[in-house]
């Protein structure tokens, strides 16, 4: 039977070892294929069918066939070790098909079974390891990206060290990176933060490079995930690059544009050597505070003077820079072209801190005295009602036709 036409059905283990050592002792071009099964499956198995497949032998069969012939492995090592068995050795197998494969898509379908099957956590993060690895190589690392935001939660499943979640997280941004994906990188590097904590002797390094990646890409708006982590909060006590990665923070915190542009000036060596953008990072503060001035104002209307003002742009400009802030989710609101007015509905807050509960406070107060002025109206209004509904009552009659 050539390999090509090898078709894989259930049936007893003895015929599955012998119908997979055939297929691969077809696909090593072994000179007596049925005296090759006969080796392999007389072997110490899984281990010896194992070994048989592995250097590229097993994970370079044609594409409709290898997640078959992966399945049937996976079977038999399961039923000869358990899941213990086949835990025992994904990673091995794992690492070959992630150099070998030569279909990414076909490849990581197998990874993914191999990841369900595996139950000891040790092995699924090796497994996980080579399906970034082979994503890289076959430039599929969109497949990946759902999982970013879930990697601190994943490496406490596998009962990862610090140093293991350190490396396989840092693998995975670094080819996010490779491949021009900035804010899925980004989205990593705050994933490796809360997987490893201040603690890591990289942490500071992945906090000042999350701080400049946040300044230069538009698209990232929301600071608080960032800055509430410890890790970047402790850069400002740092020296040199890392303390100024920390004021870079804090300005981006709780700076207006006016502000932003004193920084620059103060600090431009500084945020050069750092890789900050500043045409970008100074964009994204005019929309960060066109958002505190929104959120400042709810329910008020803000003339386009006062925000060009703000953000040192010709007040013709203005709609297109309210626009982009809607855009970026930073608030919702509504402009009114003839009036030249901007009515924030909801707006984003940088910062969370006591100035924002007292405003919140006063606002709760001011919702409450509008409620109490309404309470005697709508009193008064039922009382108008009942009342009406009494002489309708006492004028009424019923007419029923005999």
């Amino acid at each position: 039977m050539g390999a090509k036409d090898v078709i894989f059905v259930d049936g007893e283990l003895s015929s599955q070892i012998d119908e997979l050592a055939r297929y691969i002792g077809e696909l090593k071009g072994a000179s007596d294929v049925a005296a090759f099964a006969v080796e392999v499956a007389s072997g110490e198995v899984p281990n010896s069918i194992i070994q048989a497949s592995l250097d590229g032998v097993l994970a370079k069969a044609p594409e409709d066939k290898l997640e078959a012939v992966y399945n049937q492995l996976f079977a038999i090592a399961a039923s000869q070790g358990g899941d213990e068995g086949l835990s025992s050795v994904a990673a091995k197998v794992a690492r070959d098909i992630e150099a070998h494969a030569e279909s990414g898509v076909a490849g990581l379908r197998v990874l993914n079974n191999l990841y369900n099957l595996a139950t000891e956590g040790q092995a699924q993060a090796a497994v996980f390891e080579s399906m970034v690895g082979l994503a890289a190589r076959a430039q599929l690392l969109g497949t990946l990206v759902p999982l970013v935001t879930r990697l601190p939660a994943m490496c406490g499943e596998w009962g990862a060290s610090g140093e293991d979640s350190a490396r396989i997280i840092l693998a995975l941004r670094d080819a996010l990176d490779h491949a021009q994906l900035s804010c899925e990188a980004y989205e990593a590097e705050l994933a490796f933060l809360q997987a490893v904590g201040s603690a890591n002797e990289k942490a500071a390094a992945v906090a000042s490079s999350a701080i400049v990646r946040f300044a230069n890409l538009a698209a990232l708006c929301d600071l608080d995930a960032l800055a509430s982590l410890p890790s970047v909060q402790e850069l400002s006590q740092r020296a040199g690059a890392l303390g100024a990665a920390g004021a870079l923070l804090n300005a981006l915190l709780s700076s207006d544009y006016r502000q932003w542009l004193q920084f620059v000036a103060a600090n431009g060596e500084q945020l050069t050597a750092l890789g900050v953008d500043v045409q970008k990072a100074s964009d994204k503060m005019r929309l960060l505070t066109v958002a505190s001035i929104a959120a400042d104002s709810l329910g008020q209307g803000v003339p386009f003077a006062t925000i060009a003002q703000a953000i040192d742009v010709a007040e013709t400009e203005v709609e297109v820079w309210i626009i982009d802030v809607i855009r970026s989710g930073l608030i919702q609101g509504k402009m009114n072209q003839v009036a030249r007015t901007l009515l924030p509905t909801r707006s984003t807050y940088r910062t969370f801190g006591a100035d924002q509960w007292k405003l919140l406070g006063e606002r709760l107060e001011q919702w409450k005295a509008s409620l109490e002025e309404l309470q005697p109206v709508i009193s008064n209004a039922k009382l108008i009602a009942q009342q009406q509904a009494v002489q309708m009552a006492g004028t009424s009659s019923v007419t029923i036709k005999e």
